[in-house]
């Protein structure tokens, strides 16, 4: 290094530490994340073109959409993480009862990030508060799409594709 770098000593440290990283994701979390954030994305644009067809589409309409697809995906994302940490603890009871504190404090988030979107930012209430049943609608399909996945994996077993 250099003398004279303003990146010696302690900010390299910092920077470069070599420790395990802060958000470790079971690989589960992220693709089932990812299925419910594709659901939303497209039940989302479906919602904008209802909005656009009634005629009764505005800036709001938009912002409320994307405020409460976020915090859908982001709530299906916190349960998902806490769920596999909680089984990853082995200890039943206290894993039911982590998952049941964040239900709650998820239900509580959701409810003011509404809130907020809705008062504050005068967003559409109905595009703010209906993507929130948007997972529940990927989570109905989820069976299709994971016979299908495990169909297309079946496939391709023995192959160099794997």
């Amino acid at each position: 290094m250099q003398k004279g770098n303003r990146f010696d000593n302690i900010s390299v440290r910092f920077i470069f530490r070599e420790e395990e990283p802060v958000l470790n994701l079971d690989p589960s979390v992220k693709r089932e994340t990812g299925y419910i954030a594709a659901w939303t994305g497209i039940l989302s644009l479906v919602m904008e073109a209802v909005f656009l067809l009634l005629r009764q589409w505005d800036v709001s309409v938009l912002l409320g959409n994307l405020g409460g697809a976020a915090a859908a995906v982001g709530n299906f994302f916190a349960m998902a993480r806490t769920v596999s940490q909680a089984v990853e603890q082995g200890d039943p009871k206290s894993a039911a009862t982590r998952v049941r504190a964040s239900a709650a404090i998820r239900m509580l988030t959701i409810a003011g990030i509404c809130a907020l979107l809705i008062g504050l930012a005068k967003t559409n209430p109905f595009a703010t508060l209906i993507p929130l049943l948007f997972p529940r609608v990927g989570i109905m399909f989820w069976p299709l799409a994971e016979r299908k996945r495990k169909a297309e994996t079946a496939g391709t077993e023995g192959s160099e594709l794997d």
